[in-house]
Parts: structure tokens; C-alpha cells; sequence
């Protein structure tokens, strides 16, 4: 399956069990709860706080939900899976630890890079040059190992093994079993097409009082869907 097969069955799939896509896209809009409190009207603390823990714990939800479509998307399976709140709030947690451990990496990295060539630029009188390649040096870094959480997370998808998403020696190996240019190409469409949805939605957000509720349900539930069946079927390609 190239990458364009996966493109076009990612965008169906949502629309394949319409009730389940519902499901998912109240999940999502429960998740970013706390972003609807301005536009809304709405400025007391309490419920601006509320709103907050909402949508942190649905965010979570949401994200160890994205786990079971990409499973399915790994194992081959059409089927959108169920929602299992408790399964998947403490998926979303060991999802969450996955992506902060990838993303303290390239932190670190950076700030061992930007230290080293500034006492070599301060040393050579060339400290605009080596801030620049400084800059270079860590902007691959990021790109890299979010190249790496993505597998890694899928990586743990698969076996269900929170150890196995940081087997880095592992997840660089299924990333050039896939493909770099393969998983580049399918997160810049991925983007274009996100963007293409936010617009749309902006519009529709236009709708007086109930237009933004339309809008996040749509864009949420659509967007979580296509993303994680995507990252599965390219995972599957491992």
C-alpha cells in the first residue's frame, strides 16, 4: 500500500461507522472544552477551570483511543474500534510519558549543541555562524525524534509493550523499513489536508451559538480518525 492508497483509505474511514465517528468527535470536543470558554461567553474561573479538567482528561482519553486505531489500522482491520474510557485514559497517559520522553531528547541535544558552538563561535569570533548551524543541528534533532515518537507510539500499538516505544535502536530500524520519505510525505498531506478541514470549519464556526460546537465536533472527530488509521496503516508497512 504507497502512500497514497493510505491517504484515500484514511479519509474514508471515519465515514465507515458514522455512530462510532460521533462517539469520537463528542470525545474530541469534550477534549478541547476548555478552548471554547472565550468564544462562548464564557470568563467565570470556576467554570473556566472545570472546563480544564475536562478537557485535559478527554484529551488523554482521546489520545489512548488513537492507540486502538492504530492497531486496527496495523492488523489490517476496517473496524472502528469502541470506546473503553477507563483502557483508554491510562493508554493516553503512557502516551503522553512516550511523548515527552521524545521530546526531552532533542531538548537536551539542543542545549549540548547550542553550548558547544557558542564557546567554539566565541572562540573563532564567529558566534552569528555557529549559532546558525546551532539552529540547523537542532531543528533536525526535533524533526528526527518526532519522526521517532510517532513509530515509537505506534511501535507500542502493536505489541501493547510500553517498554518496546523506547527501544530506540527498534524504532529507527521500522523507520527505515517504512521509509523516511514514505512517513514525511504522509504527515506533509496529512497537514495540508488538516488545514484544508480548519478552514472549512472556520466557516461553518460562523453559524451563530451553535456553528463552534458543529465545527469542533466535525474537525475533531474527523482529524483524530484520519491521523491514527494513517500512522497504522504506514506502521503496518514495517
Amino acid at each position: 500500500m504507497n502512500v497514497v492508497d493510505i491517504i484515500s483509505d484514511s479519509i474514508r474511514y471515519p465515514f465507515s461507522d458514522i455512530t462510532k465517528f460521533l462517539i469520537v468527535a463528542v470525545i474530541a470536543l469534550l477534549a478541547g472544552l476548555s478552548s471554547l470558554s472565550e468564544p462562548l461567553g464564557i470568563n467565570n474561573f470556576f467554570l473556566v477551570m472545570i472546563f480544564a479538567i475536562i478537557s485535559i482528561i478527554f484529551s488523554l482519553i482521546l489520545s489512548g483511543y488513537g492507540l486502538d486505531v492504530i492497531r486496527n489500522g496495523i492488523v489490517g482491520s476496517d473496524e472502528i474500534p469502541a470506546v473503553d474510557f477507563m483502557k483508554n485514559l491510562i493508554d493516553g497517559i503512557k502516551v503522553l510519558i512516550i511523548s515527552l520522553v521524545y521530546f526531552l531528547i532533542p531538548i537536551i541535544i539542543s542545549l549540548i549543541v547550542f553550548m558547544f558552538f557558542g564557546v567554539i563561535g566565541t572562540g573563532l569570533n564567529h558566534i552569528g555562524a555557529a549559532t546558525i548551524v546551532a539552529v540547523v543541528i537542532a531543528v533536525i534533532a526535533f524533526i528526527a525524534f518526532a519522526i521517532f515518537e510517532i513509530i515509537a507510539i505506534a511501535r507500542f500499538a502493536k505489541t501493547g509493550e510500553f517498554g518496546d516505544a523506547f527501544a530506540l535502536g527498534e524504532v529507527i530500524e521500522d523507520v527505515r523499513r517504512i521509509g523516511i520519505g514514505n512517513i514525511i510525505l504522509f504527515l506533509i498531506i496529512f497537514f495540508v489536508i488538516a488545514i484544508i478541514v480548519l478552514i472549512v470549519s472556520v466557516f461553518i464556526a460562523l453559524i451563530p451559538f451553535i456553528g463552534i460546537v458543529i465545527a469542533q465536533l466535525l474537525v475533531g472527530g474527523f482529524i483524530e480518525l484520519f491521523y491514527n488509521r494513517g500512522i497504522g496503516l504506514l506502521y503496518s508497512q514495517a
